[in-house]
């Protein structure tokens, strides 16, 4: 789903005067222009405004002449769009009928904006929405890599009593995802450390407690990173003791650490130690080259779907302690089978 438009402009403008005007509005060129057979050649366009997290998806813009030599505008932005995407849609439309004359349609109607609704999400809310959606993004990243991979050599079913699982390639390659995993979680509590901290009433406290070097202060004076972001990358988020820590720091009723030691499906074994064993299993392979030779198809599955409810028990604790809203706009393939377990898979 989508929200789009199409402006057709008056007769006798001209691409270059709209595509001037639409640098004007932010626009930046997206990708080489495309040929088509219908319309010739078509001029593509993208908006995102990165200030105070303020777009989700951005606006897509299109310009190209029809077959009556009339130019049109078509702009589209994602069902994911942020208020403030949907604004600048609207405000897009609006100034080029204004500028240029014609009429336009949208998913609405002709001649009818599209629907903002409001008020916009405070601007950390956003922030650690984004950093769990990207976060959501991987893990199906994940899943779409299990899903595809083909080994036509080797059988499905790995037995436990495999006499060689190291020169096994079903399990060299789960582990070779374990980084990844261990790596999308990480960009998720440094990103959602980073949103919250960036507009906390104690960042003035927090500041004091970190010196940044030379090259992380010139990096900040060049606005190429934030003050927040340099100082996360002096943290540590791969361990949850660590992350849990951090966190405490900015705000110490945030309790992450209560929320992943709660139980888990019956098991005897938190999410927060699953997690902490997968982050080990990876340290075994990055520092020593060791491979967990129990980690088979269904231990890697189980492993994603773990890490899945962690994250999203982290990011429902953030946003029921601030009183935000919690959307999870995407979810897991979960059509493989599943062991339900007593204890966390052992790592």
């Amino acid at each position: 789903m989508s929200y789009s438009s199409e402006s057709v402009l008056a007769l006798g403008t001209r691409i270059a005067d709209v595509r001037e005007f639409v640098r004007l509005l932010g626009f930046k060129p997206w990708c080489r222009a495309l040929v088509s057979d219908e319309v010739g050649r078509i001029e593509s366009f993208y908006w995102h405004d990165e200030v105070d997290y303020k777009s989700w998806g951005g606006v897509e813009l299109h310009i190209y002449k029809d077959r009556e030599n009339r130019v049109i505008v078509e702009t589209r932005s994602v069902a994911g769009r942020s208020y403030f995407d949907l604004q600048h849609q609207n405000l897009t439309i609006s100034t080029l009928r204004k500028r240029f004359g014609g009429n336009f349609r949208t998913d609405e109607g002709k001649g009818r904006y599209m629907r903002v609704g409001g008020p916009p999400p405070p601007a950390p809310a956003s922030g650690c929405f984004l950093a769990f959606s990207r976060f959501g993004g991987n893990l199906i990243k994940a899943e779409v890599y299990l899903q595809s991979r083909d080994f036509p050599n080797h059988p499905a079913h790995i037995h436990k009593n495999d006499p060689i699982p190291d020169y096994n390639p079903r399990i060299i390659a789960n582990n070779m995802l374990v980084p990844f995993l261990v790596a999308a979680s990480e960009e998720y509590f440094k990103s959602t450390w980073v949103a919250i901290t960036r507009y906390s009433a104690n960042k003035e406290a927090i500041f004091k407690s970190y010196r940044l070097q030379g090259n992380q202060l010139l990096a900040v004076a060049n606005g190429l990173h934030s003050i927040e972001e340099q100082i996360a990358e002096t943290l540590s988020f791969q361990r949850l003791s660590s992350v849990c820590a951090n966190f405490k720091q900015v705000d110490p009723k945030l309790d992450i650490y209560g929320a992943l030691r709660r139980p888990y499906r019956r098991r005897t074994v938190s999410l927060f130690e699953s997690i902490e064993r997968m982050v080990e299993s990876r340290h075994d392979l990055i520092h020593r080259a060791i491979l967990d030779r129990t980690l088979r198809d269904d231990r890697i599955h189980e492993l994603i779907y773990d890490l899945e409810a962690a994250v999203e028990r982290v990011y429902r604790c953030v946003t029921d302690r601030y009183g935000w809203f919690f959307d999870k706009s995407w979810g897991l393939d979960r059509r493989l089978p599943r062991r339900r377990l007593k204890a966390a898979p052992s790592l």
